[in-house]
């Protein structure tokens, strides 16, 4: 059966519409966050909101068990971690993003881009194009590989152009099958990617490649 994962706020159409749209199948199992409100008004707002969760799933599948999480300690440390435990306990989950306040949403980004490998799949609403929609955050904790470290500098070096195995092979002195190995190591960790143009292999960054090769500069 699946588990969908997901923060909650005043709007249930953020959540039911992400996981309506990934297919959720009868007898699966929804996992609402929600913070404890401090006004009763508030609390009243989550309560309906997470009833019509319910209300509009079993309408839209059937039998789906919606289990509710409340947080008591709204700190943004506790809440990733708390996020994060919920992640990584049981079958891996679909994560839906975005609805809930950003005391819980932001958390819950932070701790599904830090354990993507335990994630089936990521979701949000798109407000720009009215549709639910499947993102793949980058593996922003996957380390280079030390013995390809050069290699990715000489690809990032290369820009949006991206370069060829054999040149790879040239500018950093290494045998060809070197560079194709380093190039394959780094492919496999979602730092590079890699194309045939005409009767050459090219390598560029991807976007986690880029955001590594930042903070590289930075770090220098």
């Amino acid at each position: 059966m699946g588990r969908y994962l997901s923060t909650i706020g005043f709007s249930p159409n953020l959540v039911t519409r992400p996981i309506i749209a990934s297919g959720i199948s009868n007898g699966d199992t929804v996992e609402i966050i929600c913070p404890e409100q401090n006004t009763e008004t508030a609390q009243n707002k989550t309560e309906d909101a997470i009833n019509a969760v319910r209300s509009t799933l079993s309408g839209a599948v059937g039998n789906v068990s919606v289990e509710v999480t409340v947080l008591t300690d709204l700190s943004f440390a506790n809440v990733v971690s708390e996020c994060s435990r919920l992640i990584i306990e049981g079958e891996s989950p679909i994560v839906c993003l975005g609805a809930g306040p950003t005391d819980l949403h932001i958390p819950m980004v932070v701790a599904a881009t830090a354990h993507q490998k335990q994630i089936e799949s990521t979701m949000m609403y798109s407000d720009i194009e009215a549709t639910p929609v499947e993102i793949t955050p980058p593996a922003l904790t996957t380390d280079l590989p030390g013995l390809a470290t050069e290699t990715f500098k000489r690809v990032a070096e290369a820009g949006d152009s991206g370069i060829s195995l054999s040149q790879l092979a040239t500018d950093g002195e290494q045998s060809r099958s070197t560079a194709s190995r380093h190039i394959q190591s780094l492919e496999d960790r979602g730092f590079v990617t890699t194309e045939k143009q005409k009767k050459a292999k090219v390598a560029s960054l991807t976007p986690l490649g880029e955001i590594t090769s930042r903070s590289m500069q930075y770090s220098d």
